[in-house]
């Protein structure tokens, strides 16, 4: 459902949302069984070509591991190169190489063996040609879904008005496309109600959290897994259910030496290392040994440390629910940026780094976000800004209505957001068939053709404060015409356009290790400035450009030596 249609139905949807003991959605979930890493909470960003390590509980007998990436109606095989069986914990590694995929997205991760062996882990696994050098991620926390009405209070087994303010954020995030989405604690409102009550709050929260179209890391905060002595629930039961949905089953363990009795991660994108704390107030005392009062644990500390000393060189992001004894030093740690939330408000100044930064809570209508960009080595955080009603919003209105049928449509997305989302991406659903299309005021990155209807995946540089009428055809072309077959090198935008000062030229290859040069010509056929380029990577390259100084304000063509693609037209004002 489009935003502007969602906002049209609010009131309904809250007349609904006050009947939540009757949504599907509050049920007992998909808990961790067999695939341990990676999962819904914890993914993997890979390339086509890429070893991708895989976790799993299983015997250690076991035999016959396969693995599959899964996409709507598509099961693709994904290769195991070896299967290792390692101790401490006791766990299966199965390394596997990411496969050509007919669509670059967000997958789901299926692992079967011998014996009746089956497990599907949700949103797992971001299959994408290429990493970004420039993009932007965001950060979002504070969720307390369903409900902020706590047991007994009436109403707490009714309401659902903090899903309402997720989806309204999520709305944004699938539109604007941010690489993943980080999330720092305070899922749910009470931990403990899951399986009381008739209540299924973890269930619920991950059927929610799993219609993003993004990777989303989550880092667990004190309402998620600190339980509450007022709730009749026995100790740790909220822990324990952490444990089952978003955890691993290692970390139950009693023994005060035992090195995993919190779930802390990291993962690299290009040359940024992003390190996850889990973060908790330990209310009902439970465990107290191994965790005291509150995070972080000594074990923790070491570990963080440990972990960012591996990455000398790299840009360094720690997220995490709250420091609750004030213990992180990030000058002393080396850290670049700290995302944290449980204060339910903005905090920190984005304008002089170290940067420490809470942001708002989704929660009680504040529906907030925050935009981080990377562009190369430099960090560039954002003021929170605000999706739905409740604020400035992002929606997407379509004409005809965006269902399969039409064989032309128009998309009109307005931003009314102070930033700009150059990875905007638009869906449009077309009549199946094996047909080429023109796309206006987007570019088309991939058709996947393999369901009832095709979806067309299309690109949008969507500025600030603005409106675009992106529209899409069919042009009638069957993709067998070598006329209409995309050329195997060619240049697929240019970012900004018109260009000023240094912009992007995004060369697609669809091989690797390919050369060639960037050529730019002026309106008189004149050629004023090239590029070499070695060494492209199949899909996507992000490459750096700067119009000679000479080179005045006008009209000029990008195109690449020796290939009969079609030249680019770029704007210079200078």
């Amino acid at each position: 459902m489009n935003k502007l249609l969602r906002s049209a139905l609010f009131p309904i949807m809250l007349l609904f949302a006050f009947n939540a003991y009757s949504s599907a959605y509050n049920a007992p979930g998909d808990t961790l069984t067999v695939i341990q890493l990676p999962i819904l909470n914890v993914p993997a960003i890979h390339i086509p070509g890429e070893s991708m390590p895989v976790t799993c509980l299983a015997p250690a007998n076991t035999t016959g591991f396969s693995a599959y990436l899964v996409h709507g109606n598509k099961r693709i095989n994904l290769p195991i190169t070896s299967s290792t069986w390692v101790n401490t914990p006791d766990r299966w590694i199965l390394q596997t190489t990411i496969p050509q995929v007919p669509v670059f997205e967000l997958y789901d991760l299926e692992v079967n063996a011998a014996g009746g062996i089956h497990d599907v882990s949700q949103n797992a696994v971001s299959v994408v040609p290429s990493r970004k050098q420039n993009y932007y991620f965001v950060h979002i926390t504070d969720l307390h879904m369903p409900t902020r009405i706590y047991y007994p209070d009436a109403g707490y087994d009714a309401d659902s008005t903090s899903v309402i303010d997720f989806r309204m954020v999520m709305d944004d995030i699938n539109l604007i496309r941010p690489e993943f989405v980080l999330i720092t604690g305070d899922l749910i409102n009470e931990g403990e109600m899951e399986g009381f009550s008739n209540q299924y709050w973890y269930g619920w929260v991950q059927n929610v959290i799993s219609e993003l179209q993004v990777p989303v890391y989550i880092t667990a905060g004190n309402h998620d897994i600190g339980g509450w002595t007022s709730t009749p629930p026995s100790q740790g039961s909220s822990r324990r259910s952490w444990w089952r949905y978003f955890g691993w089953s290692w970390l139950n363990n009693t023994n005060v030496n035992w090195n995993w009795h919190t779930q802390d991660y990291s993962f690299t994108y290009n040359n940024t290392v992003f390190v996850g704390l889990e973060a908790y107030d330990n209310y009902d005392a439970w465990r107290p040994n191994i965790y005291g009062y509150e995070s972080f644990t000594d074990q923790q500390m070491l570990w963080l440390s440990d972990t960012v000393s591996l990455f000398p060189g790299y840009n360094k992001v720690l997220f995490h629910h709250y420091d609750f004894q004030e213990e992180l030093n990030l000058g002393a740690l080396d850290i670049d940026l700290s995302l944290w939330g449980h204060v339910h408000y903005n905090s920190g100044s984005t304008s002089s780094p170290p940067y420490s930064l809470s942001t708002r809570s989704t929660c009680d209508g504040n529906r907030a976000y925050r935009v981080i960009r990377i562009n190369n080595n430099t960090i560039t955080p954002y003021n929170s800004v605000y999706a739905g009603t409740s604020g400035t919003n992002i929606y997407t209105y379509y004409l005809p209505s965006n269902t399969g049928v039409a064989d032309s449509v128009m998309a009109i997305v307005t931003n009314n957001q102070g930033l700009s989302f150059e990875n905007t991406l638009l869906k449009f659903l077309m009549p199946a068939g094996n047909t080429g299309y023109e796309v206006t005021n987007g570019v088309l990155e991939q058709v996947d053709r393999s369901g009832s209807k095709n979806v067309c995946y299309v690109r949008v540089n969507l500025g600030a404060n603005t409106s675009k009428y992106v529209s899409i055809k069919n042009n009638g072309v069957a993709n067998e015409d070598p006329l209409a077959i995309a050329a195997p090198l060619r240049i697929s935008s240019c970012y900004p356009n018109p260009l000023s000062f240094r912009g992007e030229i995004d060369i697609f290859s669809d091989k690797a290790n390919l050369s060639t040069t960037v050529e730019l010509y002026n309106v008189k056929g004149q050629k004023v400035q090239q590029l070499e380029l070695n060494s492209l990577k199949r899909g996507s390259n992000l490459v750096s450009f700067t119009p000679a100084s000479g080179l005045g304000s006008g009209i000029y063509f990008l195109r690449l030596k020796d290939t009969n693609t079609k030249p680019y037209k770029l704007i210079l004002l200078k």
